[in-house]
């Protein structure tokens, strides 16, 4: 008899459900104890590099959940818009790649710019109300985010209003190349 009730895989409909109601392509562990395998981070990358699409793996099992613990993999090319959540603090703990994340003031003013490669800098971490973003500086990025539940959908953040929305593509990869460049300043300071 094999005993592994921590295993889990995006194709094992045993261990996992897809979420058809997520804004990317998203999947919520079944079990009460879960253990994350290389092979399951190379499932996440596979289907992210097959799709074009972010993909989500939530350890926790599912969206009421009081703890939320997720390994994300976030493409390069796609807008991840400055937010804050107004009562949640929330962590990022690197995998693979290698991911800015900017802490804004509340009229948008850099306050911090920092990278987390998962070798000299490994975790990062937002309080509760502040605005920030994390952009991916490699192709992707898979990482480890953890944050209170439940989650409440588009009442679960407040988009900061100076910057763009994304419905101009062009507008937001000009400020996310902006946010680059005060980043790549700031490290050669």
């Amino acid at each position: 008899m094999k005993i592994d009730a921590s295993f889990v895989s995006l194709h094992d409909p045993d261990t996992c459900w897809e979420d058809p109601k997520a804004i990317s392509i998203g999947y919520f562990a079944k079990n009460d104890i879960v253990r994350l395998d290389a092979e399951t981070v190379e499932e996440i990358k596979k289907m992210a590099l097959e799709t074009g699409e972010n993909v989500r793996l939530s350890m926790h099992q599912s969206p009421s959940s009081g703890f939320h613990e997720m390994i994300i993999l976030q493409h390069r090319d796609k807008y991840y818009r400055p937010k804050k959540h107004i009562d949640k603090a929330k962590s990022f703990h690197m995998i693979e790649g290698e991911m800015a994340v900017f802490v804004f003031d509340d009229d948008g003013a850099v306050i911090d710019a920092s990278v987390i490669d998962g070798r000299k800098s490994k975790m990062y971490r937002v309080a509760a109300n502040i605005y920030h973003t994390d952009l991916p500086l490699t192709d992707f990025v898979i990482h480890h985010e953890s944050t209170l539940g439940p989650y409440m959908g588009y009442n679960d953040r407040v988009f900061a209003p100076w910057s763009p929305g994304g419905d101009d593509r062009s507008a937001y990869l000009e400020y996310r190349d902006e946010l680059v460049k005060i980043l790549e300043q700031r490290r050669q300071e």
